[in-house]
C-alpha cells in the first residue's frame, strides 16, 4: 500500500505541476502577458510546486530531514539529472545573465543555507531571511527586464489560449493535486522508511528528490530533443534558487527546521560541489555552454554521489 501511496503522489505531483504550467502560462498569454514573464512567474513555480508542496507537508508535519533533504536531494538531482542529460542530448548555451547575476545569486544562496544549517537548525529569521533574498532577487530581474523591455511577438502572445475561466478552474484542480500528491508521498515514503529501517533523509535524496524533479526532467528532455535553444543553465540555476530560498525559506517560517547532521557534512557538501562545477563549466567565457561531455561529467558525478551515498550510508 505505502509504494501505491508513493507512485501515486509521483504522477498526482508530475501531472498537476504540468497542468499548472499549461493553464498560467494560457492564462497569461489571454491577458497578453509577454512570454519571458510567463516563464519567470508562472512556469518557474509550476516546476518547482512539487517540491514547495511535499517540503511544506513535511514540515508541517514535522518531518525535518524529508523537508530539508527534499531540497537538497533536487537540486543534485536539477544539476546531475536534468541538465546533464539535456546536455546529452544537445549542448545547452549560457545566457550572459545567467553569468552576472543568476549564478552569483545561486552560490549565495547556496552559502546562506550552509551557514544557517551549521548550527542543525533553520530558525523561523532564516527563513525569512531567504525570502527577503528571493524578493531581492526578483526585485533586480524585473529592473533589468524594464531596463531591456522589448515588445512582444504577436506570434508568441497568440498561442493556444483558453477562456480564463477554464484556465483558472484547471489552476485550482492542479493546486489540489499537488496538495494531495504531497500528502501521499510523504506518508508512502515515511511509511516506508520505518518498515525496512531507512532514515527519513535517504527516502527524501533519493524517491522525493527525483520524483520532485520529474516536471523539471520531463520538461527539459522534451525541449532538447526538439533542438529548443530556450533551455539554458538558467532554467536549472533559477529552479535551485527557488528550492533554497522559496521552499526552505517557506518551510522554515511555518515551522523550525531541525537538520540532520548527515544532510549538512554530506549532501550539502555535494550539492556546493555540483554548484561550483557548474560555475567551472561556464569558461571559456567567449562561448559558454554545456556541452554533451560535460553533461557525461555530471550524469557520472551524480551516479558516484549515490554509489557514495549508499557506501558510506553503511559504515
Amino acid at each position: 500500500m505505502d509504494y501505491v501511496l508513493v507512485i501515486a503522489g509521483i504522477v498526482l505531483l508530475v501531472l498537476s505541476g504540468d497542468w499548472l504550467v499549461r493553464s498560467g502560462s494560457a492564462l497569461a498569454s489571454y491577458f497578453r502577458i509577454p512570454p519571458f514573464i510567463i516563464g519567470l512567474t508562472v512556469i518557474s513555480f509550476g516546476t518547482s510546486a512539487p517540491e514547495l508542496f511535499v517540503s511544506l507537508n513535511a514540515s508541517v508535519n514535522g518531518f525535518s530531514d524529508i523537508a530539508i533533504g527534499n531540497v537538497v536531494g533536487s537540486n543534485i538531482a536539477n544539476i546531475g539529472l536534468v541538465l546533464a542529460v539535456s546536455a546529452l542530448i544537445i549542448a545547452i548555451p549560457i545566457q550572459w545573465a545567467t553569468i552576472k547575476l543568476d549564478f552569483p545569486v545561486l552560490m549565495l544562496s547556496g552559502v546562506l543555507l550552509a551557514v544557517f544549517m551549521s548550527d542543525l537548525e533553520i530558525s523561523r529569521i532564516e527563513g525569512a531571511l531567504l525570502l527577503a533574498v528571493m524578493i531581492a532577487y526578483l526585485f533586480f530581474i524585473i529592473r533589468n527586464l524594464r531596463k531591456n523591455k522589448t515588445v512582444p511577438d504577436e506570434s508568441e502572445l497568440k498561442q493556444k489560449t483558453w477562456h480564463p475561466l477554464l484556465s483558472c478552474l484547471i489552476i485550482a484542480i492542479s493546486c489540489g493535486g499537488l496538495m494531495f500528491g504531497s500528502q501521499f508521498l510523504v506518508d508512502g515514503a515515511v511509511n516506508i522508511a520505518k518498515v525496512f529501517g531507512v532514515s527519513e533523509r535517504i527516502i527524501s535524496i533519493t524517491v522525493i528528490a527525483i520524483g520532485t524533479s520529474l516536471p523539471e526532467l520531463t520538461t527539459s528532455v522534451i525541449a532538447a530533443a526538439k533542438k529548443n535553444l530556450d533551455i539554458s543553465a538558467g532554467n536549472v540555476i533559477g529552479s535551485n534558487i527557488f528550492n533554497i530560498l522559496v521552499i526552505t525559506g517557506f518551510s522554515s517560517v511555518v515551522s523550525p527546521l531541525k537538520v540532520s547532521p548527515s544532510i549538512l557534512h554530506f549532501d550539502l557538501l555535494f550539492m556546493l560541489g555540483f554548484f561550483v562545477l557548474l560555475g567551472l563549466f561556464f569558461f571559456p567565457l567567449r562561448r559558454p555552454r554545456i556541452s554533451r561531455w560535460e553533461g557525461l561529467f555530471f550524469l557520472l558525478a551524480y551516479i558516484g554521489y549515490y554509489v557514495v551515498l549508499f557506501t558510506w550510508q553503511k559504515v
